[in-house]
């Protein structure tokens, strides 16, 4: 895998996202038009995407999940403080 590649894989989500720089989409979608196997991934991560937000729409983590999650943030957060 060329470097260039493995950067446009670690960035594909911040595409998908729509959290990525107007720079980084343009490099971003260059890239993709140029790279046969990049652009498969890149479509494959987009269905993955789609997926998830059609099957967990609307849905809300358990209470004592999202409890057990505040207190492990609170100590990350402590920890690192």
């Amino acid at each position: 895998m060329k470097a260039e590649c493995a950067e446009v894989i670690a960035e594909v989500w911040t595409l998908l996202d729509g959290e990525c720089t107007p720079e980084t989409r343009e490099k971003l979608r260059k890239h993709l038009e140029e790279c046969p196997p990049c652009l498969r991934l890149y479509g494959l991560e987009e269905r993955i995407k789609e997926l998830i937000a059609a099957k967990c729409r609307g849905e809300k983590a358990p209470e004592r999940l999202r409890e057990r999650l505040r207190l492990e943030i609170s100590r990350t957060t402590i920890i690192r403080g």
